[in-house]
C-alpha cells in the first residue's frame, strides 16, 4: 500500500484509518499496561510466577490480533469499495484476528484463575477457581475449534463468504459463554476479599481492582452487538468494522483490568495478609485453626467460639509452642519487616 493509501481520509464510506488508529492506540495501552504490571510485580515479588507466564502470552496473541487488524485496514477493511485481490487479503488477516482473540481472553483470564488460585485458602475456593479455568478452557478449545473450520477447511479463511456455517449464532454464543466466564471471575473476587482478614478499607481498595472486570463484559456485548447484523450480503468487509473496533477495545479492557490487581495497594492490602496466612499453614495450623485465629473468616466463628476451655488452652499452647509463629511477618511501606 501506498503512503497517500496509508493517510486516507476518514469519511462515512472509508472508515480503514480509523481502525488503524484505534489498533495501535488500544494495543500501545495495553502494552503499557502489561510491563507496568511485570515490573510492579517483579519488584515486589523478586519471581515469575505462572500467571506471568500466562499473562505474557495474552499480551503477545494480543499484539499478534493487533497487527493482523492493522493489515486488514491497510488493505481496506472499513472501506466499501475493494479490489477482489484486497478483499481476499482482507479475509486472511480478520480470520487470523479472530482465532489470535480467542486465545488472547483465555490466556487473560487463566492468568487471573492462577492468580486467585494462589491466593485461596480453603479447599472449596481453590475448587471452585479451577472449575472456572476448566469451563474456560473447555471453550476456548469448542470455540476456536469452530472458528478455524466454520468455512470448511479447504478455504477456511474466507469468513465473509456464502460457504460459511451460521457466523452470528456461532458469535453470540461464544460471547454468552465468555461473559459467564468474566461474571465468575468477579463473583470470585468478592469471595476471596470478603473472607481476608482485613480492615474494610483495604476490602474496598481491592473490590475496587476487580470491579472494572465489567467493563470487559460491556465491551464483549458490544462486539456481540455489532457482529451480529453482518453477513456477506451486506458489504461486510465494510459492515465489520465497528465489531473489529469493539474487539480491540475488549482485549485490551481484558488485559487491562487483569494488571489492575498488581499494583502496589494491592498488594499490601491483600498480599501481606494471604501470605501470613500462609506462612502459618506452612507450620502445620489447619484451616479450622486458622479460622480460630482470627486470620479467615467463618460463618461458623459462633461455633469455634463455644469450644470447651480445655481445647482453646491446647490451641493456645500449641501455637506459643511454635517459635516460628512467634514472629508473623508484615508487610509495610512496600517491604516486608521481619523474619519471612
Amino acid at each position: 500500500m501506498s503512503l497517500y493509501a496509508r493517510a486516507a481520509y476518514i469519511t462515512p464510506d472509508a472508515e480503514a484509518t480509523g481502525v488503524s488508529i484505534a489498533t495501535w492506540f488500544l494495543a500501545s495501552t495495553y502494552l503499557i499496561m502489561y510491563i507496568s504490571r511485570q515490573s510492579v510485580k517483579f519488584v515486589m515479588l523478586r519471581k515469575l510466577e505462572l500467571d506471568d507466564y500466562f499473562m505474557t502470552a495474552a499480551m503477545l496473541l494480543a499484539l499478534g490480533m493487533s497487527v493482523a487488524y492493522s493489515v486488514a485496514a491497510d488493505h481496506g477493511l472499513g472501506n466499501r469499495e475493494l479490489s477482489t485481490a484486497s478483499f481476499e487479503s482482507v479475509q486472511k488477516a480478520y480470520y487470523a484476528a479472530d482465532l489470535l482473540y480467542i486465545l488472547s481472553i483465555c490466556c487473560t483470564r487463566l492468568s487471573l484463575v492462577v492468580f486467585f488460585n494462589n491466593l485461596a485458602v480453603d479447599e472449596v475456593q481453590k475448587r471452585i477457581i479451577l472449575a472456572l479455568g476448566a469451563f474456560s478452557v473447555v471453550n476456548t478449545v469448542g470455540a476456536l475449534f469452530a472458528a478455524a473450520f466454520q468455512c470448511g477447511s479447504e478455504k477456511a479463511w474466507e469468513v465473509m463468504s456464502l460457504h460459511c456455517l451460521n457466523q452470528t449464532g456461532f458469535w453470540i454464543a461464544f460471547g454468552v459463554l465468555d461473559n459467564l466466564s468474566d461474571a465468575g471471575i468477579i463473583v470470585i473476587a468478592f469471595i476471596l476479599v470478603w473472607d481476608l482478614h482485613i480492615t474494610r478499607s483495604r476490602k474496598a481498595v481491592v473490590i475496587g481492582c476487580f470491579a472494572p472486570r465489567i467493563a470487559v463484559i460491556v465491551a464483549s456485548a458490544c462486539r456481540t452487538a455489532y457482529l451480529a447484523p453482518v453477513s456477506p450480503h451486506n458489504d461486510p468487509a465494510f459492515s465489520v468494522w465497528k465489531s473489529v473496533v469493539c474487539t480491540e477495545v475488549q482485549v485490551c479492557l481484558s488485559i487491562l483490568t487483569a494488571c489492575i490487581p498488581c499494583i502496589k495497594p494491592f498488594f499490601e492490602g491483600v498480599e501481606a495478609g494471604v501470605w501470613q496466612v500462609d506462612h502459618l499453614r506452612r507450620q502445620g495450623l489447619s484451616i479450622k485453626d486458622l479460622y480460630s485465629k482470627g486470620y479467615i473468616k467463618s460463618d461458623f466463628e459462633s461455633e469455634e467460639s463455644q469450644r470447651s476451655d480445655s481445647e482453646v488452652k491446647k490451641v493456645s499452647a500449641e501455637a506459643k509452642s511454635s517459635d516460628s509463629i512467634h514472629a508473623l511477618p508484615t508487610f509495610e511501606g512496600g517491604e516486608w519487616r521481619g523474619n519471612v
